[in-house]
């Protein structure tokens, strides 16, 4: 430390840190800190992944126990209780229709009548309808007194937004392959129901192609044996 006896102060030096110094100990804190941090993103993600994934399940779940609700309180003394009509979008995914009659429009304290479970995609002429899975009622009607072509879209309640597949067989003989994609008559044995959540150009298979052990983590089956 030099000392100057002209003045009588105390002259202090000091060593400035260059520009290069500066970078490299910001680029050094920099990489710690993502090595610090990439396993707390890893788990995040994976977090967020599981979730969604539950979500979906979840979501379908309980719209799947929603509509065996209504398949239980199914008039079966009719002689149309159920009718299932086969349909397939473009690019051959299901888009089946189920109508029940059923007693289940007490409960809003409307006659017996028809149930019908159909998916609405909206589009450019409905832009404010949420795409998914709807249920229609028609009180005091048989399933075959309703048209399905011409459903009108605000009448119909929305169960599950985001379903863009829904298939539904009726069991045809003792196997479990041996299925009708067509039905209208009495209580059957059964029902197999798949619904999917998400975007149908996701893929080009067709759901009822799929074995159990190739469901994707955002669609479900549910069998229904009826007793």
């Amino acid at each position: 430390m030099p000392f100057s006896s002209s003045t009588g102060r105390v002259k202090m030096t000091t060593k400035a840190f260059t520009l290069i110094e500066i970078l490299v100990a910001v680029m050094l804190t920099g990489l710690l800190a993502a090595l610090a941090l990439a396993p707390v993103a890893s788990t995040v993600r994976r977090v967020v992944d599981t979730q969604e994934e539950y979500s979906d399940i979840a979501a379908l779940s309980r719209t799947m126990n929603f509509i065996t609700r209504d398949l239980n309180s199914a008039m079966r003394l009719a002689s149309n209780v159920i009718t299932v009509k086969d349909h397939e979008s473009l690019g051959g995914h299901d888009d089946d229709v189920l109508l029940i009659m059923s007693t289940a429009p007490t409960a809003q304290n409307l006659p017996s009548g028809t149930l019908v479970y159909k998916v609405n995609e909206g589009g450019m002429m409905h832009h404010n309808i949420i795409p998914g899975l709807y249920r229609w009622i028609f009180p005091g009607k048989l399933p075959n007194a309703v048209n399905t072509d011409s459903l009108n879209d605000e009448e119909g309640q929305l169960v599950l937004p985001g379903v863009s597949e829904f298939c539904v067989e009726v069991p045809a003989g003792a196997h479990e392959e041996d299925r009708r994609k067509s039905y209208s008559g009495p209580m059957p044995a059964g029902l197999y129901i798949r619904m999917r959540r998400g975007n149908r150009s996701d893929t080009n298979y067709s759901v009822s192609s799929l074995n159990d052990d190739e469901l994707r983590n955002d669609e479900i089956e549910s069998i229904i044996v009826f007793p």
